[in-house]
């Protein structure tokens, strides 16, 4: 199994919130195990990963610096992330790291000026909540797991799948604010069954990355035929649900949109007719963009889609 299909297979194992440290670092495992990353340093809240080069790319932000290794066919050892999930692992781990880098300067017969200057001992990150190395990786996890394909891990080779697609995203209530919801629809290609909830239906069930070609053999509908069918049964989801949000959105974009028309009318130049083309052209540009920003609207974004085989019940 390739790095991708790892990858596959783990996407919808993370299920944690990441609201405490203990969290944060077995969602890290979790990412860095599937991505094919080394960890060669496992201590209490705290980890070393060497990262394979793609992903190096993705989460050290170095665009330049890859370019130029690239062009120029360097070999570079590869990164090393020292991650601290705990305020006592970070100050125990760079006393370490400083303690190291000290035994690695004694044991120089003659150390130059360059290695006591400049050579400064390693240091860890904190991973906290808003940091810029976790939302790196939130960003990884974001675009690896955009599509995926997978099948139950215990299912034997040659089983028989009944062949899924999962739509995972946010349903949009957009005004002058925004409130979200997330969804999950099933929708079988077998039979154009669907399921709400999808994910939380199966989240119990291990997986693994597989081919899609294992997964479809028994598909009697076209991906194209299950979007159909999972916007139908969204747009009738939506459709039954309590609009009142919209009515009062719609009253608070009118009385706007009066106190725009009132401030420009009490604005008039009747004296100077080319100013008052250009208010009134400023009027009708503002009247526009409140409309446009505050007219009550529901969204879908997808976020994911995924193939899912499940096991055939008999």
């Amino acid at each position: 199994m390739g790095k991708r299909d790892k990858w596959q297979g783990t996407v919808m194992d993370v299920q944690h919130p990441l609201r405490t440290d203990e969290e944060r670092l077995k969602f890290c495992d979790v990412y860095f195990d599937a991505v094919g990353a080394e960890r060669t340093v496992e201590r209490p809240m705290y980890r070393e990963y060497v990262l394979p080069r793609d992903v190096d790319k993705e989460l050290t932000d170095r665009p330049f610096y890859w370019l130029w290794v690239e062009r120029t066919n360097q070999h570079v050892e590869p990164t090393t992330l020292r991650l601290a999930f705990s305020d006592e692992a970070k100050q125990r781990e760079d006393a370490r790291l400083v303690e190291e880098h000290q035994q690695m300067l004694a044991a120089q017969q003659q150390p130059t000026g360059y290695d006591i200057l400049f050579r400064k001992p390693k240091q860890t990150e904190r991973i906290d909540l808003g940091c810029f190395r976790l939302e790196k990786l939130f960003d990884s996890v974001r675009e690896r797991g955009k599509t995926v394909s997978v099948c139950p891990a215990q299912a034997p080779e040659g089983a028989v799948h009944v062949p899924w697609m999962m739509l995972n995203g946010l349903i949009q209530q957009v005004t002058d604010s925004v409130s979200e919801e997330w969804f999950s629809v099933g929708i079988c290609l077998a039979n154009l069954q669907v399921e709400f909830n999808f994910y939380d239906k199966i989240a119990h069930i291990p997986m693994r990355g597989c081919a899609p070609s294992r997964v479809l053999g028994g598909a009697k509908h076209t991906a194209a035929e299950a979007v159909q069918r999972a916007k139908a049964a969204l747009e009738k989801q939506i459709a039954q649900k309590d609009h009142h949000w919209a009515e009062e959105a719609r009253e608070r974009l009118m009385d706007d949109l009066a106190q725009l028309d009132t401030y420009y009318s009490s604005m008039r130049h009747e004296d100077d007719p080319e100013r008052q083309a250009a208010m009134e052209r400023e009027h009708q540009r503002k009247r526009e963009q409140l409309i446009a920003k505050s007219t009550p609207r529901i969204a879908i974004q997808l976020s994911q889609i995924g193939i899912v085989g499940l096991p055939l019940v008999r």
